[in-house]
């Protein structure tokens, strides 16, 4: 994500506990130990990526 995007959409999710221990378990091994609200927006814009370089339409 860009710095200079602002941060003014709330989303709320309702997940499982094994999703939320994943995601901290993700979070743990990135060097600067994000949020787990920055790590959960670095996994869906991973997962945006991932899927539009997968189908491109």
């Amino acid at each position: 994500m860009k710095e200079e995007e602002k941060l003014n959409q709330r989303l709320q999710i309702v997940a499982s506990k094994k999703i939320v221990v994943a995601i901290d378990e993700w979070r743990r091994e990135q060097s600067d130990l994000p949020s787990r609200s920055e790590a959960i927006r670095r996994l869906v814009e991973k997962g945006l990526k991932f899927s539009q370089h997968e189908n491109p339409n």
